[in-house]
């Protein structure tokens, strides 16, 4: 059961960091923070931090980009 729960706040954490990056990366570093001698929250948490930064530049370059014309 107790898996089942790991894998859920995972998922959790990397669809915040695909549909709303702020939010993701926040859950990465309390998931980080929080959890720091679990290592499959270690692992995890880095990459939900990773992926909602490269989300929210990705968003900033399209933004910024249909701005300028």
């Amino acid at each position: 059961m107790a898996e089942t729960i790991d894998k859920v706040i995972a998922i959790v954490g990397y669809l915040l960091a695909i549909l709303i990056p702020i939010l993701g990366l926040i859950a990465g570093v309390i998931l980080y923070f929080v959890k720091r001698e679990d290592p499959f929250y270690q692992k995890h948490a880095k990459y939900i931090i990773i992926v909602a930064i490269v989300v929210w530049a990705v968003s900033a370059l399209i933004l910024g980009m249909s701005m300028m014309g």
